[in-house]
């Protein structure tokens, strides 16, 4: 008996064989094509001629020579916490696509029961064991398992790509606010030496009070200045410190003091950076990439779900066999064929839904790569307006500097009041701050252009 049902066995597999063959070879699967939405793209970027260099295919924390700047940077892509949480993501992107790719081999399960039993007629207990070894698979006919595998693929590089993304705007971030914390540096040192210029023409104005030679008018002009300048003086201390708490959160640690390096105005970069071509943008920026990326597993969702509409084919082949009769195995073969009459529409909606999804997406694709056309576009001329900024600046301090002292000695002649002479080195105050500032604002725009151009991240790895 059991050669019998093992020759009925191999007999049923080769036929059940031949129909996957045949199913295989003549079935009809869906796989919708991918083809990127069409984006303006011009030859060049406004005032920057063609070129084939970029400044995002530079180390650019290395490009400013700061390595402090570096050191910063690394500890963030080590210890940065939303970069940590992304990085636990793709984790699970990559289970979800073993789970997926798992519909693609047969499924085998086991069972055991065991039973004991009597009736009137058998008075007499009745003991049985069976084991039972099922092994189960689902016809790919349509593509429907196929596409669900791409799917999971697209939307595991997304994921990845988000992780390059993530990076390139930490380590942007940690650099603005280190520029940021360094011209906050700058700012107190010159502001603690107008609080000594200040105290010392002090000196002179009150001696020349108690010696009844001016009013106490001007007495109190110098006090008011003074307290101006200290006032300025807590202010760049708060803001030094929530700079120095917001790098370090950045950097996933609780508060603590910044290093610093080079100083501000030490920071060189060239007159001239390569931006490379707006087709660039395209196959470089992470933002662009992950919304194509998300694109084409959204397309291949779509093609799952058109299989929806077709029959879903299924092959079970269970065999079996009692402990205590071994004697007695049984097995069977079964094929079932599951296919939509009549679901009110659901499928046609559910289709529907996927595809209006899908043309959602490629809005999101168009709008980042406008995004990053803008994002390029307001970094340029940043550059190019802070450059001819920072040199009207320095004109500007000599000029104030000069007015300062000039200032002084016409006063000492008596040929100007005193408060004409606090109004200058007010106007000299300001402008030393805001030059530092202009400077600062440079360096960012550079940080800008090159996450815009979107460097940062390892293009081999993609």
């Amino acid at each position: 008996m059991i050669q019998e049902f093992m020759k009925m066995k191999w007999y049923s597999l080769f036929y059940v064989f031949v129909l996957i063959l045949c199913m295989s070879f003549f079935g009809c699967k869906i796989q919708n094509g991918y083809v990127a939405p069409e984006v303006e793209n011009p030859t060049s970027f406004s005032n920057q001629t063609t070129d084939t260099l970029s400044l995002a295919d530079t180390d650019w924390w290395n490009f400013f020579n700061d390595p402090v700047l570096t050191e910063l940077i690394t500890e963030g892509l080590n210890s940065n916490l939303p970069l940590q949480n992304i990085l636990i993501g793709i984790k699970q992107s990559q289970l979800q696509l073993a789970i997926t790719k798992a519909q693609l081999y047969p499924e085998l399960n086991y069972g055991l029961t065991a039973e004991a039993s009597k009736n009137s007629l058998f008075p007499k207990v009745q003991n049985s064991i069976t084991a039972v070894g099922q092994v189960s698979y689902t016809l790919d006919v349509w593509g429907r398992i196929a596409n669900q595998n791409e799917a999971a693929l697209q939307a595991y590089l997304a994921t990845e790509m988000a992780v390059f993304e993530v990076k390139a705007t930490m380590a942007s971030q940690i650099a603005e606010l280190y520029f940021t914390l360094r011209d906050i540096d700058n700012k107190i040192y010159v502001s603690e030496q107008m609080e000594a210029s200040m105290e010392k023409y002090k000196a002179i104005i009150d001696a020349r009070y108690d010696g009844g030679f001016i009013s106490k008018v001007d007495v109190n002009q110098i006090n008011i200045s003074l307290k101006d300048v200290q006032v300025t003086l807590q202010a760049l201390f708060r803001a030094r410190k929530q700079v120095e708490n917001a790098i370090s959160t950045v950097l996933g640690s609780l508060p603590k003091s910044i290093p610093r390096g080079k100083p501000l105005e030490e920071q060189i970069f060239p007159s001239q950076l390569p931006v490379g071509v707006p087709s660039d943008l395209l196959r470089r920026r992470p933002s662009i990439l992950k919304s194509e990326l998300q694109l084409k597993a959204q397309l291949a969702k779509l093609g799952a779900t058109e299989t929806l509409k077709y029959p879903n084919f299924q092959i079970d082949f269970n065999v079996g066999a009692q402990f205590l009769d071994p004697s007695a195995v049984f097995g069977n073969l079964l094929g079932n064929v599951f296919g939509p009459i009549y679901n009110g529409n659901k499928i046609k909606n559910t289709i529907a839904i996927e595809e209006a999804q899908y043309n959602r997406l490629v809005l999101d694709y168009k709008q980042a790569y406008l995004l990053a056309f803008q994002e390029v576009e307001d970094a340029l001329i940043a550059i190019e307006t802070y450059k001819e900024e920072v040199a009207i600046r320095k004109l500007q301090w000599e000029l104030a500097e000069e007015a300062y002292n000039l200032a002084w000695v016409r006063y000492n002649e008596g040929a100007t009041s005193f408060l004409e002479f606090l109004n200058v080195q007010t106007t000299l105050f300001n402008v030393q701050l805001t030059a530092s500032e202009s400077y600062k604002s440079q360096l960012q725009s550079v940080v800008k252009l090159y996450l815009a151009l979107g460097g940062g991240w390892n293009q081999e790895t993609n």
